[in-house]
């Protein structure tokens, strides 16, 4: 097998892993890579071997491991949006009693590079490091309405995955509301990425590009549809200081 499609098997692993919190096991990864199991457990010992993933002795399913939570870390906290946009991050959950994200796009999915979580009874797990598809995510929607047009359009020319009853999936429908979003300046989403889970997101620009999207996130019974409106107002203050401390940090 020639080096480079090794190191792609070791890329489709990690990101494989990476949208599966709960892991996976050797057979599930064997027929995903279209390799002999044999194959696969052999390259999975190998990357458990060097700390890229953890094996669960009970379940025998693989999990990214601690020494890959160290390398993101490390990334993470070199990312000038992170540092720019943490004290608005905690503004925003103080003023809202919420879990508030900051997430940037990587192709298909956007990644959440930070959380600032208030002390309340009932919040949600930490996201760093977590992966979702773009389209299901009031995040991944203001990256697309405010990215580039080829990379909307890229996406709307593929099936769009079905997550929950809400999420939207059909193209057209989609392009209405990425329209929408562009007019009104944030996006929200109700149930579309996780039955319950009510997210209001706005843009972090750059010379009127989006290079990150701030959300506020919670269950729906504490962000009823009512209080959406009011919630978007607190996140695009947030997202517009954001942006201009970036302008100001490249000027």
């Amino acid at each position: 097998m020639r080096s480079t499609d090794a190191v792609q098997r070791v890329v489709t692993v990690l990101d494989m892993l990476g949208e599966s919190p709960d892991g996976l096991g050797v057979g599930e990864i064997a027929r995903r890579l279209e390799v002999h199991p044999s194959t696969a457990s052999r390259l999975l010992a190998t990357l458990g071997a060097n700390g890229l993933l953890d094996r669960d002795g009970a379940t025998g399913r693989y999990r990214l491991g601690s020494r890959i939570v160290g390398l993101a870390a490390a990334t993470v906290d070199r990312l000038p949006v992170v540092s720019q946009a943490r004290p608005d991050l905690e503004r925003l959950s103080r003023a809202t009693s919420e879990t508030v994200n900051l997430a940037i796009r990587d192709g298909s999915h956007v990644v959440y590079v930070d959380q600032v979580t208030p002390a309340q009874t009932v919040v949600m797990a930490s996201w760093v490091g977590r992966r979702s598809p773009v389209h299901a995510s009031s995040s991944g929607k203001v990256l697309l309405a405010f990215g580039a047009e080829t990379a909307s359009a890229q996406l709307l020319s593929q099936p769009l995955e079905r997550l929950t009853p809400h999420t939207v999936t059909d193209p057209e429908r989609m392009s209405e509301v990425l329209r929408k979003v562009r007019r009104q300046g944030y996006a929200a989403s109700a149930g579309e990425l996780e039955e319950g889970l009510v997210t209001i997101a706005a843009p972090v620009l750059i010379d009127g590009t989006a290079v990150a999207a701030i959300s506020v996130s919670g269950p729906a019974y504490r962000l009823p549809a009512r209080d959406v409106p009011s919630l978007a107002h607190q996140v695009i203050d947030a997202a517009a200081a954001a942006s201009h401390r970036m302008a100001g940090r490249r000027g």
